[in-house]
């Protein structure tokens, strides 16, 4: 019975085998085709971790060859090839087209074959190669308006081959290619020179990419020039002439020549001659950048350099002297100033995210009005707008000089009502902007009804909502009004005052020379702040950066010192900052001077502190004394063994009632906020977070040597990142939130630049750009939710009837998350001597 089976099945296959054969090939072609292309798209994804000065978009050169690749770092078959044997440059570095192998064991696949055993090959655009002759930034622009340098063309019958595509932005960056068999002429057998263990054969294009003879397809080749046929132009580097002639590809698959005509499915009679069967996937720009676009890297790159450009031109604003860089063609109307986002050093590719601006400055926009204000977003306080393009809606066209200065296929808002009325507000008088403030998910489509029904709210597409960002939807930033910084000074100090921000140099400056030794002040009233002028959601969270310097006044730099701090906004009044702590050891951080009102809990604190405040007091009167801070030993007078007594530690805000701790009461918990151990003991079910106190056991708090080096102290390079991880509980008042709070700071003199690059480059973590770089200072502390006050609920109902975002706890309470909101600032004091420290290049990039 079983071989009568078994020969029934034999019969059965052998009657369906060609078909089926067939049909088998061609679906392991096409598997390994699209993991192919995924595996370039992964790798375009992937190529700016390793190289933070470069863009996303580039991808690999084909494998050209164990003896031509010249791939010192991957030597084996299947690595791609670097600046080969016979490579030339153009005047801007930008190399040839290359077509050779795919180069599977750079990408980390296994070698993909078509159905006919072949290995596929691959051919690269050369704007899109990854191989550069100079240093970046390179040109053209690398974005999703850069050009693929490759038509696609088919068989219709007619005497030459057509192009399928329908305009220069369906060009192809690369073209994977599945060779099959051979044809006549196309000679397989293996390399003498090249290592082929595993693909067999040689790297001669023309022996597998189609057709044999350069002219039997009207001189369309899948091939280009040189040795092997492996590179060749295919389109200069200049935008200025663009578009370029493409070069044509056949990868339809099988093409015949009749007569004098192409088709593609065959023809018939003695004069039917199959010229080319080349199969294909092609990988264009649109597809690239929009799995680009799901990278949450590339989205924080974007935002990130939309923050940077809206926190200078505010400041630059304020400064005067701004003008928008010109468009040809376009004449701003009588209103406002208006054109691309103009060239300038505060926001240039040297600064993080690095190499972005020279790479999207055409898809930029700035307007200023002439008098008065704007309204983006419903805010009418605004001072101008900063409009990101995004990518092309349906339409528009980027490809030439014409189409890149025509505002139309750049903003939104022509003949639609869905649309952000940007266009129409920059071309005409008008002071109306609007679009989403971050660069998002692509999570909507206005064709798409459902998105439509979900998203359009009367004649606004709200890309607000969530949900609702569509491809090309205009982001559009409001450029506040007012310098980055809000100076909280202190009434009586009068033209001495001890916060400064100069706009024009983006300085902040904290304590004043000859305010104490000259001018006698009270130290009741030697405090001042800096807050960043608005407040934003922690979001997953931050990573800031400043660097800082000491001065010497007098004959040494202070004894006091200064606090990076992270407040809650909710709690201190939203985008109305006026808050500061006390004077002397307070630091402006902990406290109530009496007039501002105090900075309130939640908070952290990253302190930098001077001098000593040993052991615990309560003074209210600090023109009598300084309040003891539990300030660490360092020096062998008090038996320490570090050399000074200067430190910094994450401090976060004491007491929060009237309490014992331990040997002391604390009388006044606002004023215990940067005491080092407090509180020692966990008070309650809810305690707040305790401070280090000991740089020999404890990873909050450090000593630092801020001081004389040997005038000035050293300058300083400050990372902070805050990572908030949420824990709910049914019981809302025991919800808290996780806070990893990691700190490196950094000598200028004896940092790497490769480290201080990293420092700098908020963008990505610390862990991803140095895993062996340590930080200085770390904490992990529980904040649990703060109360709503007031607020009323009833705990244990079957319906919360908090507000969104708050829950219901123990008391009929409403709570909402510690630092959901927050405020970023810096804070100091002055007492008994004179300080000066200049903070310089703050920049924070905030995290979905």
């Amino acid at each position: 019975m079983i071989l009568v089976v078994m020969a029934a099945l034999a019969y059965l296959v052998s009657s369906l085998g060609p078909e089926l054969t067939v049909a088998r090939q061609e679906r392991q072609t096409q598997d390994a085709l699209v993991q192919a292309r995924e595996a370039l798209i992964g790798y375009a994804l992937k190529y700016r971790e390793s190289q933070p000065d470069r863009m996303y978009g580039y991808l690999p050169l084909p494998d050209l060859g164990s003896s031509r690749n010249n791939n010192v770092g991957c030597t084996d078959e299947g690595c791609d090839a670097n600046t080969f044997t016979g490579i030339a440059f153009d005047a801007n570095g930008i190399g040839p087209s290359v077509v050779g192998r795919f180069p599977w064991r750079t990408l980390g696949t296994e070698p993909l074959r078509d159905g006919n055993g072949e290995c596929l090959w691959l051919i690269v655009s050369s704007l899109h190669s990854r191989i550069h002759a100079s240093s970046w930034p390179y040109l053209p622009a690398m974005n999703g308006d850069t050009l693929g340098q490759f038509d696609i063309v088919v068989a219709n019958g007619g005497a030459a081959l057509a192009s399928a595509l329908a305009g220069p932005h369906e060009r192809p960056v690369a073209v994977i290619f599945s060779p099959g068999p051979p044809l006549p002429g196309q000679d397989r057998s293996p390399s003498a020179t090249d290592n082929v263990k595993v693909c067999g054969g040689n790297y001669d294009a023309k022996n597998y990419l189609d057709p044999n003879n350069a002219a039997a397809l009207g001189g369309v080749t899948n091939y280009l020039a040189g040795t092997n046929a492996a590179s060749g132009s295919t389109g200069d580097s200049d935008p200025s002439n663009d578009p370029d002639t493409p070069k044509s590809l056949s990868t339809r698959g099988k093409v015949f020549a009749s007569g004098s005509n192409f088709h593609a499915s065959g023809c018939q009679g003695s004069d039917c001659a199959l010229l080319a069967n080349d199969n294909s996937l092609a990988l264009a720009p649109d597809a690239l950048f929009s799995a680009i676009r799901k990278s949450s890297y590339y989205r924080t790159d974007i935002n990130s350099m939309l923050d940077r450009m809206t926190n200078c031109l505010r400041d630059k604003f304020v400064a005067g002297g701004f003008a928008p860089a010109a468009i040809g063609g376009y004449l701003p109307p009588a209103d406002k100033s208006a054109g691309r986002i103009p060239a300038d050093a505060c926001y240039d590719s040297t600064q993080v995210p690095l190499g972005y601006f020279d790479h999207y400055q055409e898809m930029i926009f700035v307007a200023k009005p002439n008098s008065g204000n704007f309204t983006v977003n419903g805010d009418a306080s605004c001072a101008g707008v900063l409009l990101f393009a995004n990518q092309r809606g349906t339409g528009q066209t980027r490809a030439s000089t014409a189409t890149r200065n025509a505002l139309t296929n750049y903003l939104e808002g022509d003949n639609s009502p869905s649309y952000d009325a940007n266009l129409n507000a920059i071309t005409n008088v008008g002071t109306t902007f609007s679009g989403a403030s971050l660069f998002g998910r692509v999570t909507a489509s206005r064709t798409n009804p459902q998105d439509v029904a979900r998203c359009l709210q009367g004649a606004t597409w709200r890309s607000d909502l969530p949900d609702c960002q569509t491809v090309d939807q205009d982001i559009a930033r409001c450029v506040p009004a007012g310098a980055s910084f809000t100076t909280v000074t202190s009434p009586a100090l009068g033209a001495n005052q001890l916060v400064a921000y100069d706009a024009g140099t983006r300085t902040l400056t904290l304590g004043r020379e000859n305010v104490v030794t000259w001018y006698g002040n009270d130290a009741d009233a030697l405090f001042g702040c800096a807050w960043f002028s608005e407040s934003r959601s922690l979001g997953s969270g931050i990573r800031s950066y400043f660097k800082f310097q000491f001065k010497e006044v007098g004959s040494n730099v202070g004894f006091n010192g200064f606090v990076f701090a992270i407040a809650d906004a909710i709690k201190n009044s939203p985008n109305n900052f006026t808050r500061c702590g006390a004077g002397a050891s307070h630091l402006g951080y902990s406290g109530n001077n009496g007039v501002t009102g105090m900075i309130e809990f939640p908070k952290i604190g990253i302190e930098f502190d001077q001098g000593r405040n040993a052991g615990f007091s309560e003074v209210a009167d600090l023109t009598v004394a300084q309040p003891g801070r539990n300030d660490p030993c360092g020096t062998s007078g008090c038996g320490g063994t570090a050399g000074y007594n200067s430190h910094a530690a994450i401090v976060y805000w004491g007491h929060e009632v009237p309490e014992a701790d331990g040997a002391y009461f604390i009388n006044s918990p606002e004023a215990d906020d940067n005491v080092h151990g407090f509180p020692s003991a966990p008070p309650g079910v809810r305690p707040p977070p305790r401070s280090h106190a000991n740089p020999a056991t404890e990873t909050g708090i450090k000593f630092v040597n801020l001081r004389d080096n040997p005038n000035d102290s050293s300058l300083y390079h400050v990372r902070v990142e805050l990572t908030p991880t949420r824990a709910s509980n049914a019981d809302a008042s025991l919800s808290n939130t996780v806070m990893r709070t990691e700190v490196w700071i950094a000598d200028n003199a004896t940092t790497s630049a490769s480290r201080i690059a990293a420092l700098k480059n908020t963008t990505r973590p610390m862990s991803l750009q140095d895993s062996t770089f340590a930080s200085t200072l770390g904490d992990t502390a529980t904040l649990y939710d703060v109360k709503v006050e007031p607020s009323s609920c009833t705990f244990g109902a079957p319906t919360d009837t908090c507000p969104s975002g708050q829950a219901c706890g123990t008391g009929d309470m409403c709570y909402r998350p510690a630092l959901e909101r927050i405020q970023l600032g810096f804070t100091g004091s002055q007492r008994t001597s004179d300080q000066e420290v200049e903070i310089q290049d703050f920049f924070t990039t905030w995290l979905e």
